[in-house]
């Protein structure tokens, strides 16, 4: 009896460290997976950041070099000195700016009447803005562009700002959420990345360099002067780089609440 009453006890216990031992190995494992993930996206960065205060002399030197031998801001003062660049930042962070507060008030509202409010036509509203959704921006570039230059603003912000604030009856959808401060911020995310990096808009509706933002002026920048300059590109790229990184630190909590607040009950 002492003999079967003991073989199961050990049994049990050699299985339980069995599975002990399988869920450490499967976490390690998960563990190294993530970390060369990371890696693999912030290799891309790494090198945009190496790139921009490496001397030229330096930038095609074999093998590349995990740190760099000497640290060196001329790719910098080249931006600065070739470019408008920090008028570029300034138009990009009001473009940006403006965009996210209006949306986000004309997203609250839209939101809020689809969601609560029963009226005639909401389903076929509605529909009606997916549809639009599914449309690519491209393909009414030329009609918006006829009719800016009929009501006179091209060379102006004003087609930038305005036909995003339609667009955000549709975008606000991407975000619905029960907990309106999270949906906010990740909308608010969502709609300064756009802005920020918009290029085709500004360049078909802007004129005067003046009024030019931070994309455009990378491009500029990549098409003036000597033909193998990426490092001065780079260096804009950083800069540019900043404030979204600023904004997604900032608001982060609010970004994973929203994203996963309607996806549990």
């Amino acid at each position: 009896m002492t003999i079967t009453s003991v073989t199961p006890s050990r049994t049990r216990s050699g299985l339980s460290l069995a599975a002990r031992l399988r869920a450490r190995a499967t976490q390690a494992a998960l563990y190294v997976v993530l970390i060369l993930a990371g890696i693999a996206f912030l290799l891309p960065f790494y090198w945009m950041v190496l790139s921009s205060v490496r001397p030229k002399a330096e930038y095609y030197a074999l093998p590349i070099p995990l740190f760099p031998h000497t640290l060196s801001l001329e790719n910098y003062q080249q931006l600065f000195a070739r470019s408008l660049f920090g008028r570029g930042m300034l138009n990009s962070t009001f473009l940006a700016v403006v965009s996210v507060i209006l949306q986000v008030a004309f997203c609250s509202l839209a939101g809020y009447t689809f969601a609560k409010l029963r009226f005639r036509g909401r389903e076929a509203l509605f529909i009606g803005i997916l549809v639009t959704m599914m449309i690519p921006s491209g393909v009414g570039l030329i009609p918006n562009f006829i009719i800016m230059a009929r009501i006179h603003w091209i060379d102006t912000y004003l087609p930038l700002i305005i036909p995003g604030i339609a667009n955000a009856f549709g975008i606000y959808w991407q975000v619905v959420l029960p907990i309106i401060i999270p949906a906010l911020a990740s909308l608010a995310i969502f709609i300064f990345l756009s802005t920020w990096n918009e290029f085709l808009g500004p360049l078909v509706f802007l004129r005067s360099q003046e009024l030019f933002p931070i994309q455009l002026w990378l491009s500029v920048v990549a098409q003036q002067g000597e033909v193998k300059t990426p490092a001065v590109v780079m260096a804009g790229s950083v800069l540019a780089s900043i404030p979204i990184l600023i904004l997604f630190a900032t608001l982060q909590r609010y970004f994973i609440a929203g994203l996963t607040a309607g996806s549990v009950k």
